[in-house]
């Protein structure tokens, strides 16, 4: 029921208390829109199959049952849902069938019919009214409203936006399309604000890649920070490395190396996205061999280990994970914990805003080749943000210090592993310890 709240979770006026706290804070709230399918136990999914059975029958159909007729995605024979070339379940006992791309239970809507829209209006209409104020929506799967046509998508997603916009012109959405940054740029022409940048994410992303052979593959960074801006140019980045749908990228045994990963996507450019449990240091390293059940991803988060107040249960088939980290409310008082790091990131970004903001340019003939080297253990980011230039300086070395020459620069801020570790600027030399960074200005 899209007008409902899951108990689980709480109430509707829980919610709204929830957002007008949040704007209090000056923080925006979005809501996940999965406009591309329902459950089959749906309201709409049990109105269409009473229009469908009526309309297969030669039976007259009212208006509104008219519209249901034509809301999900229905063959009326089992050949012409094999040559959709999509998944199909049968409907019930009923001699048709339904699109379901995902699951059984869950049916695809039909977004060649008007009535699709009109709900999915409906729904943003309902959730952005001031009397909730939801400032926008994350769009589940935007590659299967039309699985395999890409054109048809954007399309799609060009309605959805409007339908945002006109509740609020600040509104914020961002699609889920899991693909290759080629296709994610074509989603782009949507107008929509953003889309997950997948090649960021997981162990095989381009951020977890650069730091597996130390200042080795730092190139892959810098490169694959590249690519995110060229494929994103038409709006808002949004790089993230863990989902509710794959394995947690952990570091478990070296707490260090953990925070470094996040320090390089905090360092990105856009809206960088973090799952729950990310600030201190979930994992989900607990799965059997060939077991890649998502529910094992979706744990319960450790608010405190003494009294587990506020902790919720693990949701069904989940295998029950490892705590590597202390739990949120022993990390809150420790200023070398993940969750301390990960909350200076994200000050930084807030306190600077080329780094979001700021476009990346090639820097001197020296960086650039430091850069690209393997032999230099620093990473040189130049941004440039309201015509003027600033440097990112990245130490990819998890053992050594580091020094470059900064002359024509001065020091804004650092970012520190530890506490105790050092970062050094004497006369126009900057010095870092193992994995830390800097932040310059132009004198």
């Amino acid at each position: 029921d899209y007008f409902q709240i899951d108990p689980t979770f709480g109430t509707m006026e829980d919610l709204k208390a929830l957002v007008k706290k949040a704007h209090s804070l000056d923080i925006k709230v979005i809501l996940d829109g999965v406009f591309n399918h329902t459950s089959l136990y749906n309201s709409w999914y049990e109105s269409a199959v009473l229009a469908h059975n009526k309309y297969l029958k030669g039976q007259t159909l009212s208006e509104e049952e008219k519209k249901f007729n034509t809301l999900y995605k229905f063959y009326d024979s089992e050949e012409e849902a094999r040559a959709s070339g999509h998944k199909y379940y049968q409907a019930g006992a009923n001699p048709y069938y339904y699109e379901g791309n995902f699951d059984r239970a869950m049916p695809e809507l039909n977004f060649d019919s008007e009535f699709t829209y009109e709900l999915i209006q409906s729904v943003i209409d309902f959730y952005m009214a001031p009397e909730i104020g939801i400032d926008g929506f994350r769009l589940d799967a935007v590659k299967y409203y039309y699985l395999g046509e890409n054109d048809k998508n954007v399309q799609v997603l060009t309605r959805i936006e409007e339908m945002m916009r006109e509740n609020n012109p600040n509104a914020y959405g961002v699609g889920e399309c899991w693909d290759s940054n080629t296709t994610i740029e074509k989603y782009y022409q949507s107008e929509l604000d953003s889309f997950f940048y997948f090649p960021a994410a997981g162990s095989d992303g381009y951020i977890a890649i650069s730091v597996n052979n130390k200042e080795k593959l730092k190139g892959n960074y810098y490169r694959g920070s590249k690519d995110l801006e060229a494929k994103c140019q038409n709006g808002i980045p949004a790089p993230f490395l863990n989902n509710h749908d794959m394995a947690r990228l952990s570091y478990s045994t070296l707490p260090d190396l953990q925070k470094f990963v996040f320090a390089l996507l905090g360092m990105s450019k856009g809206t960088t996205f973090h799952y729950y449990g990310d600030d201190i240091g979930m994992v989900s390293t607990n799965l059997p061999s060939g077991d890649y059940r998502d529910s094992s991803y979706r744990t319960h988060y450790y608010w405190d280990d003494d009294t587990h107040e506020s902790e919720c249960q693990n949701v069904p088939n989940a295998v029950n994970q490892p705590q590597i980290m202390p739990c949120y409310k022993t990390q809150r008082e420790d200023p070398s914990s993940m969750l301390s790091y990960i909350t200076a990131i994200n000050k930084l970004r807030n306190i600077y805003p080329f780094i979001a903001r700021g476009t990346l340019v090639d820097g001197n003939e020296a960086e650039e080749s430091a850069n690209n080297s393997s032999k230099q253990k620093i990473l040189t980011l130049t941004k440039r943000y309201e015509e003027k230039d600033y440097k990112v300086m990245i130490n990819f070395s998890d053992t050594d210090e580091a020094s470059c020459d900064i002359t024509g620069y001065k020091p804004l801020a650092g970012l520190k592993i530890q506490c105790d570790d050092t970062i050094k600027f004497e006369s126009n030399t900057l010095t870092l310890s193992p994995h830390s960074i800097a932040l310059l200005k132009t004198e």
